[in-house]
């Protein structure tokens, strides 16, 4: 079987964990993983002009339209070399959004992380990331040796604003409209692996790699 580089879209509910799997997934085959969350935050945090209008609509759990994604990402595409391949973390969000951008690139390989919509609650709500190193944690299932404090660099853990019950059943909700519908349009054109994301992370990660792997994906 023929090597090839990854050229992937990585979706899943709230929660799902597939920003700690991008990470280790990009690491693991060498390519750059493009995550439409921290592009956000970084636009936000810049107060760029992009950065307010995000803003806007994240402060509130709503949907980022499609044309200030398809902007702040497609920024973000422009950097980097295509050809030796990138994994994105939150976009395409809907259908019409991977059909532009389809027009721009083709993707090889789409990932889906499923989970409860009950598992994602409870995940969110316990959620705690770190004011450093972005490290996630959990109240139950991932504690820091000290309460608040990052074990990897020693900053102080927060609780983000956007991990609030209401605005996670608002997000799950349009998930389950807008995103799932991508699983039908990639599993169409071939390239659609799919996922039980209810294990730890390490078992999910070792599934991820073993199954990308015999697809005949190179590693770095």
């Amino acid at each position: 079987m023929a090597r090839k580089r990854l050229r992937a879209v990585l979706f899943g509910p709230q929660g799902s964990g597939k920003g700690t799997q991008g990470r280790m997934l990009a690491d693991h085959f060498g390519v750059p993983l493009i995550g439409s969350g921290e592009l956000f935050r970084a636009e936000i945090q810049e107060k760029t002009a992009l950065g307010k209008l995000v803003k806007s609509y994240v402060s509130r759990g709503a949907l980022v339209p499609d044309e200030l994604v398809n902007a702040v990402v497609q920024k973000q595409l422009k950097a980097v070399a295509v050809d030796r391949g990138f994994l994105l973390d939150g976009y395409p969000r809907n259908v019409e959004q991977a059909e532009s951008l389809d027009k721009v690139v083709k993707m090889n390989l789409a990932l889906q992380i499923k989970i409860s919509d009950d598992e994602s609650l409870r995940r969110l709500l316990g959620r705690r990331q770190c004011s450093g190193c972005k490290t996630i944690f959990h109240i139950e299932d991932h504690q820091p040796a000290v309460e608040g404090v990052c074990d990897a660099c020693g900053k102080a853990l927060f609780k983000r604003e956007d991990d609030d019950e209401e605005i996670i059943r608002a997000r799950l909700q349009a998930y389950h409209f807008m995103t799932e519908p991508l699983a039908s349009y990639y599993r169409q054109r071939g390239v659609l692996l799919a996922v039980k994301g209810e294990q730890s992370i390490a078992s999910l990660y070792e599934e991820l790699v073993r199954k990308v792997t015999k697809l005949g994906f190179v590693a770095k």
